[in-house]
């Protein structure tokens, strides 16, 4: 087999090195980043979760079987992407994949994986010999023996030692060894085989900043040796993690060196390890270290982001103005007034996340009292809308259908639609130029949009008039052009469809699972009257069978997250999104700013009359400067007008 890097294959065995190496220096067990958390345990998935959704010059995928990862292996080879990190793990019997693809030039390389001891000693003696240099070696057990995944590339550099197989003992002493005559540690990697834990290594005789390596941490470890170097000025860069005897176990290496911002997480399930890939990309951050591993029967992950170069912070300036997202977050709240019962927002531009709340999640009457965060979710209202129409335009692009088509072949075909109505196109249900009116007596389920297309419009009647009719409407061409017939038989099973794309494609790639149309759970997040009394919280409704114009429950986080995904690209090509902003579609143009800033946004808005006094304002943003901002006012005070406001004061002459 060639040794190019289409050549990864599962081999079956075999241990890595072939040169003598060593162990790291101290023994200890940190865990990731100056605050880690632990994550909740979650069912390991048998296809491969997406890390980065949109053409990038870096790829990264988790949870794959070896089919898997041979599959995307060839297809990212295939676009002229590099392999650059691979981790093997077994969780609960089955071996499982993550890896990294980078595009960049440089020079010939062959991976392989599944490599037997034996398999990767003839491996890296073959390689050796034809100059290819031992980058990276990844063990973990398979079928109760250790197996190994490398990477070689073809370049000369300094003398190299690598070692595989080693006890904690060995690789001290073995890392005591090589670090004494001149080498420096560039890789350590743990894996356990029949509970007992082992580490392969790579040493270089090069020399560099000063290094700090340690292995056999507990999570605690790691966190208090993570906090320490961190602060003497190291940074991490390499982790990886394994499981002995039930229990998570780290080694590291920080070097003394300075650079760009950076991030490290460990103990990530795969949801958050996904939703943490995504939200650090959308502000400016790459992934360069990711590690798998079994923790509880479930599958964890251990990552290290950097900086990208062109990432920006949260104030700049242009075109004579200066911009200050602190000042932004500080108009918005001195604004809000503190006699509501409870608000809160997150606005973000790059690297710079600012997230604020304040009033109770729920009373005592409902369930006991805890303050409401960015992280609760709630019914933002209109604000729903904009989902509706990033999924309908997703749709649309995918099938190669104009927004100026219209909609009544994809209807479905029982509905007697006349004349004018079948002149209704994608857009103008979208930017409610449609002709259709509200009808709140027979509300949106899908009966009454039956009856609402099946009553023919005044052509005059074709320009904007807001009507909630319309993205509802839009639920149903979703749930149709999702493939779903049933509408004769289970014709509100088209509600539980739209739900379940809307879940499927727009909230899982950005790492939110299980957003439903209705408040779930033992935790929903309750509106109260203003200024708030002693009355019960209430929620808005159950609208699992009516959604798309209202209705679906995320938090403010999770709404910033989908708007910045939406304009940067990571949903919608480059074409949908100049169609949002040229034709309002589930976002309206929220006029431009002092550096030339336009902003785009949708809100929504509940009456008190519909839930006890209660009201409810939502906004969502997106600005061309990459400012995003989600802001809620339990209240009757405008989320729209108190942001346009504040983003007015954060601008100041330069």
């Amino acid at each position: 087999m060639s040794l190019r890097a289409a050549s990864l294959r599962s081999i079956a065995s075999s241990t890595v090195l072939a040169v003598a190496a060593s162990t790291l220096t101290g023994c200890a067990e940190p865990e990731l980043e100056p605050t880690a958390t632990a994550a909740d345990d979650l069912t390991l998935t048998a296809t491969p979760e997406l890390a980065v959704l949109a053409p990038t010059p870096w790829v990264a995928r988790h949870g794959m079987t070896a089919a898997a990862y041979q599959a995307e292996f060839d297809q990212w080879v295939g676009q002229g992407y590099r392999l650059t990190d691979v981790s093997g793990y077994n969780v609960n019997g089955t071996v499982r994949y993550a890896a990294l693809w980078e595009k960049k030039a440089g020079p010939e390389w062959v991976a392989r994986h599944g490599m037997s001891s034996a398999d990767y000693q003839s491996y890296y003696n073959t390689y050796a010999s034809q100059g290819y240099r031992l980058t990276l070696v990844d063990g973990y057990e398979s079928g109760g023996q250790a197996r190994y995944a490398a990477i070689w590339e073809k370049a000369t550099g300094p003398a190299l030692v690598a070692r595989h197989g080693l006890t904690s003992a060995q690789y001290q002493a073995q890392y005591d060894q090589w670090v004494g005559q001149g080498y420096r540690l560039s890789l350590v990697e743990g894996y356990a085989v029949g509970g007992t834990d082992y580490y392969a290594a790579i040493w270089e005789k090069t020399t560099g900043p000063a290094l700090v390596a340690r292995h056999g941490m507990t999570a605690a470890t790691y966190q208090s040796n993570f906090d320490t170097f961190v602060g003497q000025g190291y940074r991490l860069t390499h982790v990886s993690a394994y499981q002995v005897a039930g229990a998570d176990r780290y080694a590291a290496i920080w070097e003394k060196v300075s650079g760009g911002a950076s991030v490290a997480r460990h103990r990530l399930t795969a949801r958050d390890y996904q939703h943490a890939v995504v939200d650090r990309q959308l502000q400016g951050y790459r992934l360069k270290d990711i590690d798998g591993y079994a923790l509880s029967l479930a599958d964890r992950y251990a990552a290290i982001w950097e900086a990208e170069p062109t990432s920006v912070t949260g104030d700049y300036c242009r075109n004579g103005q200066c911009f200050d997202l602190g000042v932004l977050a500080a108009e918005l709240e001195d604004a809000i007034d503190p006699t509501m019962a409870k608000w809160g927002f997150e606005v973000r531009r790059g690297r710079t996340v600012i997230q604020r709340a304040d009033g109770p999640g729920r009373t005592a009457a409902d369930l006991p009292m805890t303050d409401f965060g960015v992280h609760d979710r709630f019914n933002p209202a209109s604000v729903s809308k904009s989902i509706t129409s990033v999924a309908l335009l997703q749709l649309l692009d995918a099938k190669g259908i104009s927004i100026d088509t219209p909609i009544w072949t994809y209807l479905p075909s029982h509905w007697a639609i006349p004349a004018n109505n079948k002149t209704i196109t994608f857009a103008e249900i979208l930017n409610h130029t449609s002709g259709l009116r509200n009808d709140d007596a027979g509300g949106y389920k899908y009966a009454n949009m039956k009856t609402l297309m099946e009553h023919e419009i005044a052509l005059a009647d074709k320009v904007y008039d807001y009507a909630n009719v319309n993205t509802a409407l839009a639920r149903v061409l979703v749930a149709s052009l999702d493939g779903y017939t049933a509408w004769v038989a289970d014709p509100d099973g088209s509600a539980a469809r739209f739900i379940t794309y809307v879940n499927r494609e727009i909230f899982a790639p950005l790492g939110i699972y299980d957003v439903a149309y209705k408040a779930t759970g033992d935790a929903p997040t309750l509106f109260y009257p203003n200024p708030p009394g002693l009355a019960n919280g209430t929620a808005y409704g159950d609208w699992s069978l009516q959604p798309g114009s209202a209705g679906a429950h995320v938090s403010l986080h999770e709404l910033t997250v989908f708007a910045a995904a939406t304009f940067k690209g990571l949903l919608l090509p480059s074409s949908k999104i100049a169609e949002i902003k040229t034709h309002e579609l589930g976002f309206a143009d929220y006029g431009t700013y002092a550096d030339g800033t336009t902003c785009y946004g949708k809100a929504g808005y509940f009456p008190g009359s519909w839930n006890d006094g209660a009201e409810l304002s939502t906004v969502l943003i997106y600005c061309d400067n990459g400012v995003a901002a989600a802001v809620m006012i339990n209240g009757e005070m405008s989320a729209k007008a108190r942001f346009k406001s504040a983003m007015t004061a954060a601008f100041a002459p330069q």
